[in-house]
């Protein structure tokens, strides 16, 4: 008796990376990337984000330094070398502000609202220290 199965049983290529960064001080127009997950390690983390992201309530009024995130936030997919999303963060006393770019530029973002038990989520996992 015999017989054989095709595919890679233990492929270890991350399908989702999750970036979180921050603004270079002495560079502003470059992100440091230095909270990295991927799906294959921290496939928690990675499902936690994408639920935070899911269940965010869209805002049209903001009054933020736009300029100045607390944080930056992307996704991205390494087996198809594409972005998923681009995001900056924004923590508040209620929680967090998420801009999403929703162009090809960060003229166009779209606005989203967490409450503070999801934004300190945020914080925990990349150990974010509050300036």
């Amino acid at each position: 008796m015999g017989g054989y199965f095709t595919g890679n049983i233990n492929n270890n290529e991350a399908s989702r990376e999750l970036r979180i960064g921050y603004k270079n001080n002495e560079n502003p127009n470059q992100v440091d990337y230095s909270n990295i997950f991927t799906d294959t390690e921290n496939q928690t983390v990675i499902d936690n984000f994408m639920i935070i992201y899911l269940h965010r309530d869209k805002i049209a009024n903001v009054n933020l330094d736009v300029e100045n995130p607390d944080i930056y936030i992307s996704l991205i997919s390494p087996k198809q070398s594409v972005g998923l999303t681009d995001s900056k963060v924004w923590f508040i006393d209620e929680g967090a502000i998420i801009g999403e770019r929703i162009g090809e530029s960060w003229d166009q973002v779209e606005y989203y609202q967490i409450d503070k038990s999801d934004a300190n989520y945020i914080k925990e996992n990349i150990d974010y220290q509050e300036d």
